[in-house]
């Protein structure tokens, strides 16, 4: 079996990444349950399946959204391993719309997912686990850069939150549900890949 190239290996960490940011989509935005009653009022039966489909649509935005800067990542680690070139955050500040006291926290967080993405891209492996034990070499290792990429979102998400009472309960209740699953989703991914 040949190893994996860069680009084939770029593929299987952003299909991995994809299928994170699903799972964590589905834990934050919950399904509204059906009620047994609702079958037998057409109205509140319509009512659900269009709230339903509000929350597929807001886990479709949540997924691109929350993917945005690790595939922004994932493509400077390329360039890293197979061109040598360091990524440059400043560029990506320089054309984002971050307010001054978020570009600190993003940078931190960009940079660590370009050296976790290149480690992988470096590592010996034919799917996302095995490039994982290849870098991490165990659990402990995996879970403590588990919980810098956390610390790192936190910052982050604390850095934009909002100043306005009114719109802060939302977010603060959204931002502790990532965090909450996000930490959850990691534990478990990290139990299957090194039992």
């Amino acid at each position: 079996m040949t190893v994996p190239k860069p680009s084939e290996k770029k593929a299987l960490i952003l299909e991995y990444e994809e299928r994170f940011a699903f799972d964590l989509s589905r834990e934050v935005l919950e399904t509204p349950k059906m009620s047994f009653w609702m079958i037998f009022i057409p109205i509140f039966l319509l009512y659900h399946v269009y709230r339903v489909k509000k929350i597929v649509e807001g886990r479709k935005g949540f997924a691109k959204n929350y993917l945005i800067t690790r595939k922004r990542a994932l493509e400077e680690s390329v360039s890293l391993v197979e061109k040598a070139i360091n990524p440059n955050p400043q560029t990506i500040l320089k054309d984002s719309n971050l307010p001054e006291k978020a570009k600190g926290p993003f940078k931190e967080l960009f940079l660590l997912l370009v050296v976790h993405y290149a480690d992988l891209l470096r590592s010996y492996g034919h799917d996302v686990p095995s490039l994982i034990r290849s870098t991490y070499k165990s659990r402990t290792n995996y879970l403590l850069f588990l919980n810098r990429l956390n610390k790192a979102e936190k910052a982050l998400t604390d850095a934009l939150r909002p100043s306005t009472p009114e719109s802060a309960a939302d977010i603060d209740f959204i931002a502790k549900a990532m965090e909450i699953n996000t930490e959850r989703l990691g534990r478990e991914r990290a139990e299957r890949i090194f039992a």
